[in-house]
């Protein structure tokens, strides 16, 4: 999880009592209902509750403060507590964008193909209301053909999926918070450090995602026609030079036992979806050693595969790797996709 002090200009408060956080907001300090709302929101260090994150962070809001409109702009399009508005996400954006979050004006440049930044900052308010009515979030939910490249297991491959800048801005999103690649284990109901993989990974929660983020699985929810209900959080994997996966299925494979800390929920994977983040690099092919296959895509490609045939069970062919980095390093944004809403149940970490 993304740490609640980088996203409050200031740094955290040093209350840290849920009920003093909740005294001191009350005051109208901007920054602690920041802190409040974000703690409420995934449940750090206080019972977790959205619907009084929402009050607090939107409080936050009515002040101006910008990373109360930006997670707010991400909770809105997401869908968090209600239906997917993005046309509410952009204006929260619009307003940070105009009060000069730098990271704000890039997503909605990111989001409008071909906008610039406002030049006058003078009329920064108005320069961004026009901006975001050159979006077009449908053209986000338009992905290019699906390309089939293989049929056992099933692999798709769409060229280009994003933009140079949007594979950038993701990737951008990782430095300095990647750790040792982990597995869900079954046995222990929990992730762990997984000796078959000597990768680094970072796992997006909604405190770290954005809308550029969101568009993406949007993107990918139209391309696999899997809706982002079912998705788990997506990661980012980072290969660096002699860095692999070995063989492996994505799948749980373990309906008998269930998933998370209560085994309550029986779904299971049934696809991966893979973004290629950058090509400078050698070696890394996405290897299906028992169908005799390689695959690898260009920056901002996109290949997806299944993890189960047309019946719907276990495809022995989609046993994968991926390869050895033999120069250079490679980037990836891996997304997981279930059978049935996933976003519920969460693993505890190790």
């Amino acid at each position: 999880m993304v740490s609640l002090s980088s996203l409050i200009e200031t740094g955290s408060s040093s209350v840290t009592d849920a009920d003093d956080l909740r005294r001191v907001a009350r005051e109208g300090d901007a920054r602690v209902m920041m802190e409040l709302g974000a703690r409420l929101l995934v449940g750090a260090d206080v019972a977790q509750n959205p619907e009084e994150a929402a009050t607090w962070l939107s409080a936050a809001a009515d002040h101006d403060h910008v990373p109360a409109l930006e997670l707010l702009a991400t909770i809105r399009a997401a869908g968090v507590l209600a239906l997917p508005d993005w046309g509410g996400a952009l204006d929260l954006l619009g307003k940070a964008a105009a009060i000069g979050s730098a990271a704000a004006q890039r997503q909605l440049v990111l989001l409008a193909t071909g906008l610039r930044a406002p030049s006058d900052p003078r009329d920064a308010a108005l320069a961004w209301r026009e901006a975001i009515g050159k979006i077009d979030i449908s053209a986000w939910m338009t992905p290019p053909p699906r390309i089939p490249i293989c049929e056992a297991p099933r692999v798709r491959k769409a060229a280009p999926f994003a933009s140079p800048a949007v594979c950038d801005w993701i990737r951008g999103k990782t430095v300095g918070r990647m750790r040792a690649g982990t597995m869900y284990h079954p046995d222990l109901r929990m992730e762990q450090v997984d000796p078959h993989r000597s990768c680094g990974d970072f796992q997006f929660d909604i405190l770290s995602t954005d809308l550029i983020v969101q568009a993406v699985r949007e993107r990918i929810a139209a391309l696999t026609k899997l809706p982002i209900l079912a998705m788990e959080p997506p990661r980012v994997f980072h290969y660096d030079l002699g860095q692999e996966i070995k063989p492996h299925y994505d799948r749980f494979g373990n309906a008998d036992r269930g998933y998370g800390v209560e085994g309550g929920y029986r779904g299971d994977r049934i696809v991966t979806f893979l973004l290629y983040l950058n090509d400078d690099f050698d070696g890394g092919d996405l290897d299906f050693p028992k169908a005799g296959f390689r695959a690898k895509g260009a920056k901002g490609d996109a290949i997806y595969f299944a993890h189960v045939d047309i019946k719907g069970e276990q495809d022995p062919l989609s046993l994968h790797a991926g390869m050895k980095v033999t120069r250079g390093e490679k980037y990836v944004l891996s997304q997981w996709i279930h059978d049935r809403p996933f976003g519920v149940i969460t693993a505890p970490t190790a």
